[in-house]
């Protein structure tokens, strides 16, 4: 907790008298008192990466005993190394990394990440960040991450070229399918939409899912256990985007190759209409804003799925950061945390960076892209109560049925599996993973 300022004074002049008698004792106790946190996170884009650095650095500014050792990795890099570095005892400090059971929670399941509770307490955390961000970073009844970001998941338009070939946005699946077959006959990829290495379905599905049975009940699937994945209302979400749009010709031939970059190359360079994913994909050097400088570019909910509730935006948390029980610096890395949360850097985080920070700031006055404020505003209106909004699926779900969500989509997209067979898996899958959890000790 911060010192009181006569405390500090008081210490200032004992400091000097003891240097004036000391001497070079003085210098050994303060290199001694030198901490080094080792933080990894994911913020690989070239504008994001100066931004950490700058939050960072101003972070080490006001604590001058501590310095950052900053590693950034990609999303998949870091899926793929974490877990082993912090079993090792190789990894870092604090690691920026995807929120939720599915992912932190297997890090958590291992006692390698540590509760946060009592230093939320200490430093007003959950009064400071919103409640449904931290619900995503809350395993087991226990909070272990701070969520950094939230995302908004739909669909972005090129309106400029869908003008141009007198194209309208499509309100219904339905809608959707035929406007895949005019966009084709243009010679355009209606939707660049790629599930390479898998994870991208999972929000084409969060997406499905929500527009057929609406976000209360999906809100009771994930969150209470009170649904089933394999109903009919399910197999027709899976079936509409997966083989439906597939059928009409809305994707790439290759779909199950392409990766996000590959997807996002082809919206930016005008060969695709529409881009399926979510709010990070704005800002950057390798977002929509920076390469996209000529057109003009929309986001709209997925349409909606005429036997279901409606159409909805997806939300969800994205990575959070966490602190690793190997680290001998827990007490600098909660200082850390706390200053990555402040209004100072959560403005810098959302004016800079165009992250979504789950926290109350003045957005006012930020330069920001009309496509970037289009996405704040659905965000505002979410928060005010004037909307609804559906929940990314994956961040919330145990490992099996994310595994199952990425296998088994994938199949579906090859022709190799039907989606009442999707379905069933997946409610397996589901059961699955509670049953595991529940067997899994809380920390």
């Amino acid at each position: 907790m911060p010192r009181s300022r006569p405390w500090i004074v008081a210490l200032s002049a004992l400091v000097l008298l003891f240097s004036l008698a000391a001497g070079p004792l003085l210098g050994t106790a303060r290199a001694q008192d030198q901490v080094e946190l080792r933080v990894w996170d994911q913020f690989t884009d070239e504008e994001t990466s100066a931004t950490a650095d700058a939050i960072y650095q101003a972070f080490t500014e006001q604590h001058p005993n501590i310095t950052i050792a900053r590693e950034a990795y990609s999303t998949d890099q870091g899926r793929q190394t974490v877990n082993t570095a912090l079993a090792s005892g190789t990894g870092p400090d604090i690691v920026f990394y995807d929120a939720g059971p599915g992912f932190a929670g297997v890090l958590a399941e291992a006692g390698l990440i540590i509760p946060l509770d009592d230093m939320a307490a200490e430093y007003g955390w959950k009064d400071r960040i919103a409640p449904a961000a931290l619900q995503g970073a809350t395993i087991n009844g226990q909070l272990f991450g701070l969520p950094l970001q939230v995302d908004l998941i739909g669909v972005y338009y090129n309106k400029t070229l869908m003008d141009q070939e007198g194209l309208t946005l499509p309100k219904t699946t339905d809608e959707l399918k035929a406007f895949c077959g005019q966009a084709k006959d243009k010679g355009y990829i209606p939707l660049a939409f790629s599930d390479n290495p898998g994870w991208q379905a999972g929000h084409q599905f969060s997406m499905a899912s929500t527009n057929m049975v609406g976000p209360d009940a999906m809100q009771q699937l994930l969150y209470e256990q009170q649904g089933s994945w394999d109903t009919p209302e399910m197999v027709t979400a899976i079936q509409t985007y997966f083989v439906d749009m597939r059928d009409a010709g809305c994707f790439a031939d290759d779909v199950n190759a392409l990766t996000n970059d590959d997807a996002a190359g082809l919206f930016y360079a005008g060969d695709a209409l529409m881009y399926p994913t979510g709010s990070w994909q704005v800002h950057g050097t390798a977002g929509i804003d920076e390469n996209m400088p000529d057109f003009e570019v929309g986001m709209m909910a997925f349409p909606a799925i005429p036997e279901g509730k409606g159409s909805f935006w997806v939300t969800g948390v994205g990575s959070a950061y966490f602190i690793s029980a190997d680290s001998q610096h827990q007490e600098e890395a909660a200082q850390f945390l706390d200053y990555l949360f402040s209004p100072e850097a959560a403005q810098r985080w959302v004016g800079e960076a165009g992250f979504v920070v789950p926290m109350a700031v003045d957005t006012a006055a930020l330069d920001v892209s009309p496509l970037f404020r289009s996405i704040l505003d659905v965000l505002d209106s979410a928060a005010s109560g004037q909307i609804k909004l559906g929940a990314n699926i994956d961040v919330l779900a145990p490992p099996e049925f994310n595994d199952m969500m990425t296998n088994g989509f994938q199949a579906i997209l090859a022709g190799d599996k039907t989606a009442e067979q999707q379905a069933a898996d997946l409610e397996a899958a589901w059961q699955e993973g509670m049953a595991a959890a529940e067997a899994t000790p809380s920390s």
